[in-house]
């Protein structure tokens, strides 16, 4: 098949997650995998870098898997605030019905809505082409400015009545677009995705432990992520010494960067904790197997907020297909997938809470080993990369047979 991915976030620029996984196992897989992004995090080099409106073509896009292949384009667009967007969807409605054209896609993936959603399910119908929606976010919830809100609800709603199916990655997202208008039988569940080559219990933690200092003896906690103000860090920082009291080997490893970086230094310095909590700042992607094999559990400490209720953290899968117990906040989005600890989740409901459960959990062995082993045996029966890769291709391929027969009997 030819399989084209459509997103409305910097491919190249972006964290790694799912979408380089899914496109890029498909490629293994022996399809030909188109990609078209848009730069959402965009910035001017210079006073008179107004952009571009020229179409940059990178061939051979690997990210996420060893060995793939993705043939990204990258439409231009002006750099002006209030026409990047504007200018971007122009461009790219531009470049969607010319690789449709030209490379005879056979199915569409979308991520995106309000950037290009209607206009690929409008190229689609004319050029006879069936498109899959990914839903991974509760997306008008994530929309910065309120008074946008509302249009982009209107648009999701469009765009979930009009897709031929929605392969949700959770039962909470399945009961999050079906409330907005899209059938009940096109929604289907399809788990994230884990490279269980790059994420498994096997790793050797050694260079990053010689790096960051930390001896045999150190129970490392680990946090990985971006850091946003509803991270929790705060909050789980200043109850870390009851930790420490409980386990005087506690030490807490933060693998990110983000806007609340300088609170938690100063929140550090304030409560004599820099020998014992470390921010590293980003690392790059295939270092993050290293950086939670270094952790005794790695931890995920989110804000129960209206804007991250309904997220699922794909950090969390990587945690326990590590071998590492996940204490987290019980967010919806992670209850309604995995719902108890017999898949190597803890929760817990407040930063004392989880600083309880944190130091009970390294102060017993026998329970942490039984609760990484629930955790990596999940893993390899729902998440394993090669079994999602399966279930996606079949998807693929069952609506492509569908729709030709559509064709055919028409």
């Amino acid at each position: 098949m030819n399989i084209l991915f459509i997103h409305e976030v910097d491919w190249l620029q972006k964290v790694v997650y799912e979408i380089h996984n899914l496109a890029e196992i498909l490629s293994l897989r022996g399809h030909k995998v188109y990609a078209i992004d848009y730069s959402d995090t965009w910035a001017k080099n210079g006073f008179f870098d107004i952009g571009s409106l020229k179409t940059k073509e990178f061939k051979g896009v690997s990210r996420a898997v060893p060995g793939a292949s993705v043939t990204l384009r990258h439409p231009g667009f002006v750099k002006i605030p209030g026409l990047s967007r504007l200018s971007g969807s122009i461009n790219q409605y531009r470049e969607i019905k010319k690789t449709i054209k030209e490379k005879h896609i056979d199915v569409i993936m979308l991520y995106s809505v309000p950037t290009n959603g209607l206009q690929v399910i409008h190229l689609a119908r004319k050029f006879g082409i069936p498109v899959l929606f990914r839903s991974i976010d509760m997306l008008y919830r994530l929309v910065r400015y309120p008074a946008l809100r509302p249009a982009t609800r209107y648009i999701e709603k469009k765009v979930y009545t009009r897709v031929d199916a929605i392969l949700a990655i959770t039962p909470n997202h399945s009961r999050y677009v079906i409330s907005l208008g899209a059938a009940r039988e096109k929604v289907r569940l399809l788990p994230m995705p884990i490279d269980t080559n790059l994420f498994n219990p096997s790793i050797d933690s050694s260079e990053v432990r010689r790096k960051w200092r930390y001896n045999e003896k150190d129970r490392v906690v680990v946090f990985i992520g971006t850091l946003f103000e509803f991270s929790g860090l705060d909050g789980f920082i200043r109850e870390f010494p009851h930790v420490i009291e409980k386990v005087p080997e506690a030490k807490l490893l933060i693998v990110g960067d983000g806007p609340q970086r300088q609170k938690l230094e100063k929140i550090i310095a304030e409560a004599g904790l820099k020998s014992r909590v470390t921010i590293t700042g980003f690392q790059p992607y295939q270092t993050m197997p290293q950086y939670i094999s270094l952790a005794a559990l790695c931890i995920n400490p989110f804000l129960n907020t209206k804007e991250t209720r309904d997220i699922f953290p794909g950090k969390i899968l990587q945690y326990i297909a590590c071998g590492k117990v996940a204490v987290v906040t019980p967010l919806l989005g992670i209850k309604s997938l995995i719902p108890d600890e017999s898949k190597g989740v803890l929760y817990a409901d407040t930063a004392t809470d989880m600083a309880t459960k944190v130091a009970d959990l390294l102060a017993s062995d026998v329970r942490r080993h039984r609760l990484e082993q629930a955790g990596i045996d999940y893993i390899l029966q729902v998440h394993a990369q090669q079994k999602i890769g399966q279930q996606l291709e079949a998807m693929l391929q069952e609506i492509v047979d569908k729709n030709s027969a559509g064709k055919d009997n028409n």
